[in-house]
């Protein structure tokens, strides 16, 4: 069995210092959107975008980010950050 130094985590992917900070419910109600409403619009359910809004999403589902980024006229940016 392989041993894994202290950079690397599960299948030896490298460590990364950081995290993703989710934005979904700032712009959400800079656009008047409410987790409901966004959800209706959208037909994503209600659960998983209150889990993007709590930003306890583990795998980021890219089509759920394009009709985001389409239905609440943002960017990514305006979505995700990555900070160090």
């Amino acid at each position: 069995m392989k041993k894994l130094n202290s950079n690397s985590i599960g299948n030896n992917l490298i460590k990364v210092d950081g995290n993703i900070i989710f934005k979904l419910q700032d712009i959400m109600e800079k656009q008047g959107f409410n987790k409901y409403k966004l959800s209706k619009v959208t037909n994503i359910r209600y659960d998983t975008i209150c889990n993007y809004c709590k930003g306890e999403v583990t795998l980021i589902n890219v089509e759920y980010l394009k009709i985001f980024c389409n239905v609440l006229n943002c960017r990514i940016e305006d979505i995700l950050e990555y900070k160090k």
